[in-house]
């Protein structure tokens, strides 16, 4: 008898849990809450969830985790958090809080910036020499009307004199999908990057400080975003390049090719990216789609002619809660078979496009491929207190560290420029240990311990901020 009520208690509980699984509620509202300067529908935009949308209960936290991300992933916010509000049972609807901490969004600050492609260059070739660094004043608004809509302003000097003024505004037409943005740039250098050798760039200075390199640029780009997922831009600029004639006689007469001491062209880049990560600024989970087309030269000037197409792909997989593996691959080719110029023949060693133990050399190059893995171990996650004297924003800091194990590999194809450059057209490896710690979900800062295929080995030290 007790068995067969055992059996009757174990039939209920599982069809209980079962219709429990399958319960869906309905989404009367949305509340969001510390969203001072943010618009609503900056956020909404954001989320995959909407009033009016059924969501089953089984895969509500999996979900609110995931717009948790997301909407940390803009920048705008230090702290996020998504709860059921008002849950009524019986009629099966409820509301969504969503609740905020902004994030610090005007930053009126100096400028000391290193002038080198990276902290380790600075430090080990240039002996970390004060006159090769820049100074000067940039106002960075990240939300100035509260649209997600970036005002930069640069203004500095020292190594390089640069003046740039960049806006965007993403949610203009199309129920937001579309939106603008343009950019003015202007640069003049006292000393110029002439020549690669063994894969390490020259430099020179001339004894009178005569200017040897400048470079203006202007142009608008136009935004669209289907889904909160899909990505597209194209942009349209104008570049006027000019070097002294010393450079083109003296250092390096294929700086702009044949002589050449003034380049002109237009420009049409179109950038696609479909990213699934979660929180993009350092991703722990989901995947990136991304490919570029850009065209320099349009028959206009005559100066400058070539057409590249480059097609990436990053996998981010989750093992656990805290370890996750990550891939990112990405190649990139010139259509155009032409002869390319010094100054328009960048390959590896720049921005992030480095292979580990190898962030003391530049690669340059018409095509590469380049695969960058790790498997890394969050150990740290948790907003700690600073001082209360600043403002609001800062008195709680959220704080990330990882530890991150690299295999990197990379090849670069090269057809003029391979003389005195051993790295050309062939696979190079490295990898090694190394930490990330992340503040105020915008502020990124690595050490790596890396190995090279070449023998070497070395502690690099690398930084970004991800507004």
């Amino acid at each position: 008898m007790c068995s067969r009520y055992l059996t009757l208690l174990v039939i209920i509980l599982t069809h209980c849990t079962q219709i429990f699984s399958q319960e869906k509620i309905y989404i009367s509202d949305i509340i969001l809450e510390g969203n001072n300067k943010t618009q609503r529908k900056v956020i909404l935009r954001e989320l995959d969830i909407a009033v009016g949308n059924t969501v089953n209960l089984k895969n509500l936290e999996q979900k609110f985790t995931k717009n948790r991300l997301q909407l940390l992933s803009t920048g705008l916010f230090n702290e996020v958090k998504i709860n059921l509000k008002d849950y009524y049972v019986s009629e099966s609807t409820a509301k969504i809080e969503v609740i905020m901490e902004e994030n610090w969004y005007l930053f009126p600050v100096p400028i000391f910036e290193l002038a080198d492609r990276n902290f380790n260059v600075w430090i080990k070739e240039q002996g970390a020499k004060l006159n090769r660094t820049n100074y000067g004043l940039r106002i960075g608004h990240y939300n100035f009307t509260g649209n997600r809509d970036p005002l930069k302003l640069k203004v500095h000097f020292g190594y390089t004199r640069k003046y740039e003024i960049t806006y965007a505004y993403p949610y203009l037409y199309l129920d937001n999908k579309v939106g603008l943005a343009g950019s003015i740039f202007y640069s003049e250098n006292r000393e110029i990057a002439y020549k690669t050798e063994n894969n390490k760039t020259l430099f020179h200075k001339m004894e009178d400080e005569r200017k040897l390199l400048s470079r203006f640029r202007i142009g608008p780009e136009l935004k669209y975003r289907p889904s909160i997922y899909s990505f597209h831009s194209l942009r349209f600029e104008y570049h006027h390049n000019k070097i002294d004639p010393f450079v083109a006689t003296e250092l390096n007469p294929e700086y702009f090719l044949d002589g050449r001491t003034d380049l002109r062209f237009l420009f049409l880049e179109y950038d696609y990216n479909y990213d699934r990560r979660a929180y993009s600024q350092y991703p722990q989970g989901g995947y990136l789609i991304f490919g570029n087309l850009k065209k320099e030269g349009l028959g206009i000037f005559n100066d400058f002619d070539n057409l590249s197409v480059q097609l990436g792909f990053e996998k981010h997989h989750k093992l656990t809660e805290n370890v996750f593996i990550s891939s990112r691959n990405k190649a990139k080719t010139n259509l155009t078979q032409g002869r390319v110029a010094f100054a328009n023949n960048t390959g590896l060693g720049w921005d992030n496009d480095i292979v580990s133990g190898y962030d003391l050399y530049v690669m340059d190059g018409t095509s590469y491929f380049i695969t960058i893995n790790n498997i890394k171990w969050k150990f740290f996650d948790n907003n700690l207190n600073t001082v209360k004297w600043l403002p609001k924003q800062f008195r709680k800091m959220k704080f990330i560290a990882f530890l991150r194990l690299n295999l990197d590999a990379a090849i670069v194809k090269e057809e003029t420029y391979t003389e005195t450059n051993f790295l050309s057209n062939k696979w190079f490896y490295g990898g090694g240990p190394a930490m990330d710690l992340i503040f105020f979900n915008n502020f990124l800062f690595s050490f790596e311990y890396s190995f090279n295929d070449l023998g070497e080995r070395g502690l690099f030290i690398n930084n970004t901020i991800t507004f």
